[in-house]
């Protein structure tokens, strides 16, 4: 489950973006960084902690789980960005589950620290308040991708977004972009059944939106792509 693109773009979530090379190289020595495999869970709802996280490498998705087991995908988390910020804030609990899609190396980082990183850099600040806004904002459009779009609107959507490709992107990338995700997978990214989620995959094949081979996805017409997430009505 390896992500291969020839561009992505960049995500809010590098908090010290503002801060020079030595004002960085302080922090980082404050960060304890490890690797962990795909499927280890960093945080799980309500669990409490005083530990916030540094994605250096790697994919981590942030979800919700139903009673019944469905997932709610809210963000798919590429490098470099911080992760579990709410502890710092909601009694030291986490909210969402945080899970490693493929190896991370993942930093650590004690809410005391970040907040004495905070009073220190001022602009840190609002960096940290532009990525919980843009967690919000992702968190409202997936809310809104299931209630009013389609399930194949909806795995458009989920592609492009693994490929690293923004819907509205006008300019495609030379080469197809490549992912790598099972059906039941990309099912719960989307909130919908594997058998559903195969079925689609197979008319995308047949219009050529995409091609398959073993388990790569190639996303071969990202316009189209792009044109099913954003029709209207």
């Amino acid at each position: 489950m390896v992500h291969e693109s020839s561009e992505s773009s960049p995500v809010p979530g590098d908090i010290f973006c503002d801060l020079d090379a030595r004002q960085r190289g302080e922090i980082e020595r404050s960060i304890s960084y490890s690797t962990y495999p795909a499927g280890h869970i960093f945080h799980s709802p309500g669990e409490r902690s005083s530990q916030i996280f540094l994605l250096r490498a790697g994919r981590v998705l942030l979800y919700k789980l139903s009673s019944e087991g469905r997932m709610l995908r809210l963000s798919m988390l590429e490098p470099v960005v911080l992760f579990g910020e709410m502890a710092m804030i909601d009694q030291h609990e986490h909210n969402p589950f945080a899970e490693a899609m493929t190896d991370c190396v993942v930093g650590s980082v004690s809410k005391s620290t970040l907040s004495a990183i905070i009073q220190t850099y001022p602009q840190v600040t609002i960096r940290l308040l532009e990525l919980i806004g843009h967690r919000l904002h992702e968190m409202q459009s997936r809310l809104v991708d299931i209630a009013f779009k389609s399930v194949p609107e909806r795995l458009a959507s989920v592609l492009l977004s693994l490929g690293g490709v923004p819907s509205d992107q006008v300019t495609a990338p030379l080469s197809p972009v490549i992912i790598r995700y099972t059906h039941q997978q990309l099912a719960e990214m989307v909130g919908s059944y594997r058998a559903t989620i195969t079925r689609i995959i197979g008319e995308f094949q047949e219009d050529g939106l995409i091609r398959v081979e073993g388990d790569v996805i190639y996303l071969t017409d990202l316009k189209q792509l792009q044109h099913l997430v954003n029709k209207r009505g």
